[in-house]
């Protein structure tokens, strides 16, 4: 049994909607390639594997992928204005939801919120999860607004009472203009704004909030298990530093879910020594990387059976809920 926790696609409403906007983030026509503009120096070709379900059931049958937790790509709904955003989150959700339905032991799927109407977006969720949805995924930082603004706080209540799992996923990041070359947007800038988004919403108590919080930060934690030990040493320095947190820093921090997508297993290796076996799930960061990497790193690490099964589907099936007959067995 194998679940890719990290899969995206883009829905027919948010297609639409990012058509009509004058301005990135857009999809745009380039010397006859259709294109999604993030940003100055950042784009990408809005190929099949994007908006067509059976390209992507096909592809997951190829890389023996059983089930995958669908989210909604990138830019998602947080650069548009209120009454629209609201209308787009819901239309893409009941598009995700209506995925699922017809494909119940294939695909479960996470909704789009408008994170920057918090309360909102709460209700949002609250719909979405309504449909069937599992939880939702949230940007690294809102349309260039920063995740832990304390009116922010409404959403993360909403999705603690809830008790659903919260995606963090790269968007065009804050730091671009500085990694606006060689691709360095990509490379370095998108895992700079999942760390520096996840350390804030730690630091400004998310856990202290809500213990269990089930928080998923993507691309192996993405920075954090290179530089943890610099998080409580200048904790330990500089009161203050890392918030008024009632305990290291650290401890927070690993109670954070992760997932596979590095491409290089020391990498892997030194996040499950961080986080350990119980959080850690595989995933591909379709369609932006092949679904075959998904489970090409666990192969070049020593896990035995129990370890890996957990990674590749216990751990992501209860995280989830995947009820799909496959994981039970039946």
């Amino acid at each position: 049994m194998l679940i890719d926790m990290h899969s995206h696609y883009m829905p027919q409403a948010l297609l639409r909607a990012l058509e009509r906007r004058g301005s990135a983030p857009r999809v745009v026509d380039r010397d006859g390639r259709t294109m999604v503009d993030y940003g100055p120096r950042s784009a990408v070709p809005l190929h099949e594997g994007f908006t067509d379900i059976d390209v992507i059931l096909q592809r997951m049958n190829e890389s023996s992928i059983d089930h995958s937790v669908l989210s909604v790509t990138i830019p998602g709904v947080d650069w548009f204005g209120p009454d629209e955003a609201i209308e787009i989150a819901d239309e893409c959700n009941r598009e995700t939801a209506e995925l699922c339905r017809l494909h119940p032991d294939r695909l479960s799927g996470l909704a789009t919120v408008p994170l920057q109407y918090p309360d909102e977006a709460g209700d949002v969720l609250r719909r979405a999860v309504e449909m069937g949805l599992k939880g939702a995924m949230i940007y690294s930082n809102v349309a260039g607004g920063h995740l832990d603004d304390p009116a922010r706080r409404a959403f993360f209540d909403a999705a603690a009472e809830l008790d659903v799992p919260i995606l963090l996923h790269p968007t065009y990041p804050l730091c671009a203009p500085t990694v606006a070359t060689h691709g360095m947007i990509e490379i370095a800038g998108f895992l700079f704004d999942t760390t520096t988004a996840a350390l804030r919403l730690v630091f400004d108590g998310l856990y202290e909030r809500h213990p269990d919080f089930k928080f998923i930060v993507p691309h192996a934690g993405s920075l954090i298990p290179y530089f943890v030990g610099r998080i409580d040493f200048f904790g330990q320095m500089r009161p203050g530093a890392t918030g008024q947190l009632s305990s290291p820093a650290s401890e927070q921090i690993r109670r954070f879910f992760v997932d596979t997508v590095c491409n290089w297993p020391p990498a892997l290796k030194l996040t499950l020594d961080l986080f350990g076996v119980d959080k850690v799930m595989v995933g591909s960061d379709h369609p932006f990387w092949p679904m075959s990497v998904a489970t090409d790193v666990l192969d070049s690490l020593d896990l035995n059976p129990g370890d890996r099964a957990k990674i590749e589907y216990q751990n992501a099936a209860r995280l989830f809920q995947v009820q799909s007959a496959l994981v039970s067995g039946e």
